[in-house]
């Protein structure tokens, strides 16, 4: 799918992030997290790489924080199904 992914020290709440790119988006993870976690992590991400690839959530957070939560509930669900297969 041509997405890197990227194991990082991130900030103590941040777990993982998408960052989409003309030239080549990734898939950012917290490098201190277990393997189960990292794995859960990166499947959430590659929800919103496959289905919010277009949404910058920057923008919607403080004009609609209920959006925020919608796409959310999206990446969480296709990350338990995709895990659960």
């Amino acid at each position: 799918m041509n997405i890197n992914v990227l194991f990082l020290d991130l900030p103590e709440n941040v777990n993982g992030f998408f960052l989409n790119s003309k030239i080549k988006s990734s898939i950012l993870i917290k490098k201190s997290l277990s393997a189960r976690q990292r794995e859960t992590v990166c499947a959430h991400e590659l929800a919103h790489a496959l289905l919010h690839s277009c949404v910058n959530s920057i923008n919607y957070e403080e004009d609609d924080p209920s959006y925020i939560l919608q796409l959310e509930d999206e990446a969480n669900n296709f990350c338990k199904l995709l895990l659960e297969s």
